[in-house]
């Protein structure tokens, strides 16, 4: 992470803490824990580039001990910073009527999906995955057009 690196890591336990809360109805198990994929498969950078407004580069983000955190890619560029989360199972992911679930819903994305507080969430095929504002100027139309990509390339 050049340049940004202390913003990006900051940025990274932000929302992993904001997502921290949000357990699902399967509370956090997942019965396809061998999957493999590569979260920055999902979007590629020059078509986040043209959502965040600058190139960017694509590369996991930094895990707190460190090393790269294999279920995230960030996406950075001058002008704004995107964090890419997808798990294995329907973890961190609130329920409608959830005290968690903050925003509102969106139709045609997933199975279930909201958007609020800077971020995409849904659920698709047993994956949680989100989509969300580290820092800039990125808005919802453009995190929800991120989202969609992704949905559509989710195995």
């Amino acid at each position: 992470m050049r340049g940004t690196g202390s913003w990006a890591v900051f940025g990274a336990v932000l929302l992993l803490v904001s997502t921290a809360g949000c357990g699902g109805g399967s509370e956090g198990t997942s019965s396809n824990s061998d999957r493999a994929l590569d979260r920055c498969s999902l979007v590629t950078p020059d078509e986040a580039a043209q959502w965040i407004g600058a190139p960017v580069t694509a590369a996991p983000a930094e895990g707190i001990d460190g090393k790269p955190d294999p279920v995230t890619c960030m996406y950075e560029g001058s002008t704004a910073m995107v964090l890419v989360q997808v798990y294995d199972g329907e973890i961190y992911f609130a329920e409608p009527g959830s005290a968690s679930r903050v925003g509102e819903d969106v139709e045609g994305l997933g199975e279930d999906a909201f958007i609020g507080d800077g971020s995409v969430r849904f659920l698709q095929n047993g994956w949680s995955a989100s989509v969300g504002r580290i820092i800039g100027l990125v808005d919802d139309d453009s995190l929800l057009a991120m989202a969609h990509l992704m949905s559509s390339r989710l195995p």
